[in-house]
């Protein structure tokens, strides 16, 4: 499960996931990262020392909180049903890549966690406290945006607030798909501090240009996509689509990424400095591009064109 990878730039790789973790969860992304994490310190052959003494100090920075603080039990019960299933397969199957791994440990998960959710009736109280978070967020981002922009245009201010509370609609619908990317991504930088904590290496995680997946996921893209053109995108089996949807194009933004980068041998500086202008104005633009090429790897196995090096007749 191990994967090689430039020495210089692996601690990329954490750093990478870390950001995502941060941008996409909706709850506590310390406790997506944590839990999975606690499981690899104190249950994974390779156990050490300074592994026990990571699960000790995970298990007092995991606990404060409690009823009252609403998601705290659901954060962290996702956090182990994940964690747990990642568990399983890294234990049971040591050979295999992080992706396939986090993605099978994602779906058991997930299935889990909804038969849960039907058992108990769980889901709108579920979907209560989301948009609850949500709310309070949008609403220390506009205090926040107000103290700094005080004096300035009221209708700059107005068209602010309105666009933080519909970004905060937004989520609320697709929060599914926000977790189960962040939850990815968090696998990853927990997977990666196990290894290095546990056995030294930095090659846990291979590089963003080997990024893979089986081809016929573009069927749950596809599928998303029906269900969200016949069924509408915020309710219902269109809210199932929805969420399909963006999860999948978040994976094809990663493949594309790759692709790109294996095509191109890396970023130079200059090209780094024009994708960061081009993800301050335009990201959307820049997204559907990466996912564009993602998809288009998954019919035309773009990476199969790539010139080998030292062979620069190949075709």
């Amino acid at each position: 499960m191990l994967e090689g990878g430039r020495k210089e730039r692996r601690w990329l790789r954490p750093l990478g996931l870390f950001l995502l973790v941060m941008a996409l969860a909706v709850g506590h992304p310390f406790a997506l990262i944590g839990v999975p994490l606690l499981l690899l310190s104190l249950l994974m052959p390779e156990v050490g020392k300074r592994s026990l003494i990571l699960g000790a100090f995970l298990i007092v920075f995991l606990l404060p909180g409690g009823p009252d603080a609403g998601l705290w039990y659901l954060e962290r019960g996702w956090a182990l049903l994940v964690g747990g299933w990642f568990l399983v397969l890294t234990r049971t199957r040591p050979d295999r890549p992080f992706l396939e791994q986090g993605l099978l440990a994602l779906g058991g998960g997930t299935v889990w966690a909804a038969l849960l959710m039907v058992a108990f009736g769980a889901w709108e109280r579920t979907q209560t406290l989301v948009e609850e978070r949500l709310s309070r967020g949008a609403e220390a981002t506009m205090d926040l945006f107000g103290s700094i922009s005080e004096g300035q245009d009221g209708e700059m201010t107005s068209a602010f607030a309105e666009a933080v509370v519909r970004t905060s609609e937004i989520q609320g619908v697709i929060f599914p798909a926000l977790l189960a990317l962040a939850t990815l991504a968090a696998l990853g930088v927990a997977w990666w501090l196990h290894v290095r904590i546990a056995t030294g290496s930095d090659a846990a995680l291979g590089p963003l240009r080997s990024v893979n997946f089986p081809d016929p996921l573009i069927w749950v893209l596809i599928g998303g996509l029906i269900l969200l053109l016949v069924a509408g995108w915020d309710e219902g089996f269109g809210r199932v689509g929805t969420n399909l949807t963006v999860f999948m194009a978040g994976l094809y933004v990663l493949r594309g990424a790759g692709v790109v980068l294996a095509l191109s041998g890396g970023l130079s500086i200059p090209a780094l400095i024009l994708v960061g202008v081009a993800a301050v104005l335009a990201p959307p633009l820049l997204l559907f591009g990466a996912m564009a090429v993602g998809i288009g790897d998954s019919w035309f196995d773009l990476r199969s064109r790539q010139v080998p090096p030292g062979n620069p007749g190949a075709s």
